[in-house]
């Protein structure tokens, strides 16, 4: 099986990744060709953090309040990968609780509540959180989430730090592709020692192989970063892609199960692990008819 990558149960995977620069865009609207993911990601953080609503009779700050910076110095999550993160501090009058469910009231629709979080900090001082997100951008944002928390600033105050953090997918390069001249896949599950697998089915129908193809072109980049895994359940499914003299131009090994990582393999050389292998599989499968 060339080039396979099989996630373990809790298995921990460190990929690696870089991304090149871009220009501004909204949350959530399309980006131009030009737009790299790290732009893209840094506009957004941008945009995420403009979109916060400081309660009434809030100031800015220009760093964290308290001593060396005090409990709101640190963002109280940090997610792995690449991630921008934007922050900004005020002072709101009120308590802690009622600032935070005041926020949470006037937030734009379209954010998500995704939890939230109160226990003792550092200084000694009660905290609060709260977490809204927005849609991730398929294969480029991984995740765009607003966290704010608070905490009593003495006389009837709040200290508040507001992260905007979003995380970004290095974009594909662009020979991560199925090659042009394919005709045909054949479609093999890979199964472990004592099991019959299927026999292989090969796909030459022009419709259906387009779409096969199209799946295969719109995996994204697995996530950098260090990820503890799933058990490593559901299929492997292994693809070649043929010309038409039989020559194997591309192999995809896909994992439905563990991190849905894929692994793809142009011209008999690997390139970066891609992703979604668990979304991948039974998509493949559907589109080719079979039941797996």
């Amino acid at each position: 099986m060339p080039g396979a990558i099989l996630a373990t149960s809790c298995a921990a995977i460190a990929v690696s990744a870089c991304g090149t620069q871009a220009a501004t865009v909204q949350p959530g609207s399309s980006a131009p060709a030009a737009v790299s993911p790290r732009q893209r990601a840094a506009a957004d953080a941008a945009a995420i953090l403009a979109s916060f609503v400081p309660p009434a009779g809030a100031r800015r700050l220009t760093a964290a309040p308290g001593a060396g910076g005090g409990a709101l110095s640190q963002p109280i999550q940090v997610p792995g990968g690449n991630l921008v993160d934007d922050v900004s501090w005020w002072l709101a009058p009120g308590p802690p609780e009622a600032v935070l469910a005041w926020e949470q009231a006037h937030l734009p629709g379209r954010f998500a509540s995704a939890g939230s979080a109160e226990a003792g900090g550092r200084d000694g001082l009660y905290e609060w959180s709260h977490e809204f997100s927005l849609p991730p951008v398929p294969a480029v944002l991984d995740s765009r989430e607003l966290v704010v928390q608070v905490v009593s600033a003495g006389a009837n105050q709040t200290a508040i730090r507001v992260d905007s953090q979003v995380t970004w997918l290095p974009a594909k390069p662009a020979g991560e592709r199925v090659p042009a001249g394919t005709v045909s896949v054949t479609i093999s599950e890979v199964t472990g020692a004592g099991s019959k697998p299927p026999a292989p089915v090969t796909v030459t129908n022009k419709a259906t192989l387009r779409k096969i193809v199209s799946l295969a072109d719109a995996l994204p980049v697995f996530p950098p970063g260090i990820h503890s895994c799933p058990p490593s359940g559901g299929l492997l499914l292994e693809l070649a892609f043929r010309d038409a003299g039989g020559r194997v131009l591309a192999v995809v090994d896909a994992n439905q199960g563990g991190c849905g990582t894929v692994s793809f393999t142009v011209g008999g050389t690997s390139t970066l692990t891609l992703w979604h292998g668990a979304s991948f599989v039974p998509q493949v499968l559907k589109v080719a008819g079979l039941h797996w």
